[in-house]
């Protein structure tokens, strides 16, 4: 049973200047570069207690300094924590490929349980980011950044009562990196007993904080008041906002012979031909590949020094994605799956880590193959939801890096204290 509470968030008063200087996105998207220009903005800026990813082993103080920042902003009022429980609605406007979008968020706090039951993950974690996560909740003792879960609201009850809550002004609004949001309070008991009773009986299922949800799974078996809980924001599977972009695949320092043979199983799966589009234009063989994507899978490969190639299935070994088939036939036609395990793991074992780069940014991808640091970039279509939906609620966990759900909630809107108080 899914138990998705209100609670009283922390979040930042007036005194600490506008929102649009103090939200920073989650650590796994924050460079050291990123991390100063964030604190350039206002030295009260969320990454001083949300931090950069962490690259090699953590400086002294790391943890401490930012439980430090957290205490010293509540006690000057830079922070304070709501007087009563609410839900917290964010809607998000951005654009993306030229489109104008809009996402709605609801945040709360979710009831800590085993992965597989109510709660789906869809990948496997490292070791690295939980250690860094964990070292950060012990001596904060707090969330910071939320989870993002998907959610079925098969009867639109929950959407209906969010609409109805939009309809009142919002109780903050503001403008990061040229996305627009604004925030409302959900504190009605009538909405909130909506939302919490039509969640009950569905699953969740993580899109973004794998390593987050399993770090406090550990946190709550040391601490005690308070741990069960986890900052969580939970958006619809029909939200005309959901958008599920692809990560590209960079193959490097393979030999001749692992990259002849990974040319042959290329030759076996697929059939390749022309893309059309001219070298240095990733945003035009990412459209193509879309379209295409559509009811086959489809992969752009970029060499250097020849214009990009389509290649599409040679035979049924890689099905059409087909949303009435069986979860385990229907995982086979995303390319990730098909990357990972029908190519990168045949051709370099288990050690394809080592010879993969994942890049979010198609244009990156192309310039590493084009100044020689990588041998073959494979663009491939963001994983369509129903997909994701079927494949992740059969309990089958996709590749890494499959899925890059944009944009990246925002961390600093809400904060959940770890501390046992509604």
């Amino acid at each position: 049973m899914v138990d998705f509470r209100p609670f009283r968030a922390v979040r930042y008063s007036e005194a600490a200047g506008p929102l649009d200087n103090l939200i920073c996105p989650p650590y796994d998207v924050i460079s050291p570069a990123a991390e100063r220009e964030l604190l350039g903005r206002s030295p009260h800026n969320m990454v001083r207690m949300e931090l950069a990813e962490l690259d090699g082993p953590p400086p002294p103080g790391r943890y401490d300094d930012a439980a430090a920042a957290l205490r010293s902003m509540l006690d000057d009022g830079l922070l304070a924590r709501d007087d009563a429980p609410a839900y917290y609605l964010l809607r998000q406007r951005f654009a993306a490929a030229g489109v104008e979008r809009e996402r709605h968020c609801l945040f709360g706090a979710l009831h800590l349980e085993e992965l597989g039951d109510g709660v789906l993950p869809h990948e496997n974690t490292a070791a690295g980011p939980k250690e860094d996560r964990l070292a950060l909740m012990r001596a904060a003792h707090a969330n910071f950044s939320p989870i993002l879960m998907l959610y079925r609201d098969a009867t639109g009850s929950i959407a209906r009562t969010l609409a109805e809550a939009t309809a009142a002004p919002p109780a903050a609004e503001f403008a990061v990196s040229g996305e627009q949001y604004a925030l409302w309070l959900v504190r009605d008991p009538s909405a909130i007993e909506a939302v919490h009773g039509a969640l009950a009986d569905e699953k969740l299922y993580v899109a973004d904080g794998h390593h987050r949800y399993e770090t406090s799974l550990v946190y709550r078996e040391e601490a005690q008041d308070g741990a069960d809980m986890v900052l969580t924001g939970l958006v619809a599977f029909d939200d005309p906002g959901l958008l599920i972009q692809p990560y590209y695949r960079v193959v490097h320092g393979a030999s001749p012979s692992q990259m002849e043979k990974l040319e042959q199983m290329l030759l076996f799966y697929f059939v390749s031909r022309p893309s059309g589009t001219p070298p240095g234009e990733p945003g035009q063989l990412d459209a193509v590949v879309a379209t295409l994507g559509q009811g086959q899978a489809v992969l752009g490969v970029v060499r250097n020094g020849t214009p990009p190639r389509l290649l599409t299935p040679a035979n049924d070994i890689i099905p059409e994605p087909d949303p009435e088939a069986p979860p385990e036939t229907q995982v086979r036609s995303v390319e990730a799956f098909v990357l990972q395990e029908m190519l990168f793991r045949p051709v370099f074992g288990d050690d394809f880590p080592d010879h993969v780069t994942y890049v979010h940014d198609g244009a990156e991808a192309m310039a590493m193959v084009e100044r020689g640091e990588g041998q073959a970039a494979f663009f491939v279509k963001g994983l369509p939801a129903d997909v994701f939906r079927a494949v992740v609620g059969a309990g089958i966990r996709l590749p890494r890096k499959s899925t890059y759900f944009y944009p990246k909630l925002p961390s600093g809107v809400v904060i959940n204290l770890l501390d046992g108080s509604a």
